[in-house]
């Protein structure tokens, strides 16, 4: 493979990214009242951050419709719940956002829509990691799946400390223990890309090349910078931080994308005779 090529030659993913970036910040944000319940004893501590995750999870929905062939059919994919991945997505997603919006928008707090809206959310964070567990997609599946509900819940819950400060030390071990599990799935990441099970076709040679370094800066942003910031006292970074990372995250899985094909195949002998 030449490394001369620029990093992401004729990328096509670009609103996949974006909207995924933006969907998990925000069903993690819609996520919190799960965890001011369990802290607590009620959702409403986490209204402050409901608004910018109905914000967040609308605002990537609007830039998926753009991903899509015929936008104007976007309607139509709830009818294949049941029967498809991506239907089960969008049917949370969309509870997440309605619900959550009509809980940001009343003048008092509902716990039961607050509830609702955060258990649509994480179904919807649990959903968008298994929609892509394709056959032929060799990269796309296994540990990287459970990685959007892992970012979001953490997102979610550092955010969490800088709406609600006095409980910083309780929140932050919610934080604490997403992203620990967020560590131990990376490197099982890792370890699914550098010894693969199977010859690998990278769809984006230049980004694969590049798959220690992203998988650093990933490691780096989402699980290591973030739990220092907090326990720092600095939410606000804490959260930049890992929105940032979770960008990298995104990048990082639709750029690596790897086919087990013949031409696959042929590459890898290829490869054995030149030797």
């Amino acid at each position: 493979m030449s490394h001369g090529r620029p990093l992401i030659p004729a990328f096509h993913e670009w609103p996949l990214v974006v909207f995924s970036t933006l969907a998990i910040m925000g069903a993690g944000l819609l996520s919190t009242p799960l965890f001011a319940w369990a802290i607590a004893g009620t959702p409403a501590l986490a209204a402050g951050a409901m608004p910018w995750g109905v914000l967040l999870l609308g605002a990537g929905l609007i830039v998926s419709v753009g991903h899509l062939g015929r936008p104007l059919r976007a309607p139509l994919a709830p009818l294949g719940l049941g029967r498809s991945r991506l239907s089960a997505e969008i049917v949370a997603a969309g509870a997440a956002l309605v619900v959550g919006g009509v809980a940001a928008a009343m003048p008092y707090v509902s716990p039961v829509l607050d509830l609702v809206a955060a258990t649509a959310a994480v179904a919807f964070l649990v959903a968008l990691g298994a929609v892509y567990s394709l056959p032929g997609q060799q990269t796309w599946r296994g540990a990287v799946a459970w990685m959007p509900l892992t970012t979001g819940l953490g997102f979610g819950a550092v955010s969490l400390t800088g709406h609600w400060g006095e409980s910083l030390v309780a929140v932050g071990a919610f934080a604490a223990v997403a992203l620990a599990v967020d560590t131990g799935l990376l490197i099982l990441r890792r370890l699914s890309l550098v010894f693969p099970a199977a010859p690998l076709h990278p769809r984006y040679p230049a980004v694969f090349d590049r798959r220690q370094g992203l998988l650093a800066a990933r490691l780096a942003l989402v699980d290591i910078l973030p739990g220092v910031c907090v326990f720092a006292g600095l939410p606000k970074g804490a959260a930049g931080l890992l929105a940032l990372g979770i960008l990298v995250d995104r990048l990082s899985f639709y750029g690596f994308a790897c086919q087990h094909t013949t031409e696959s195949e042929v590459s890898r002998v290829e490869s054995l005779l030149a030797d």
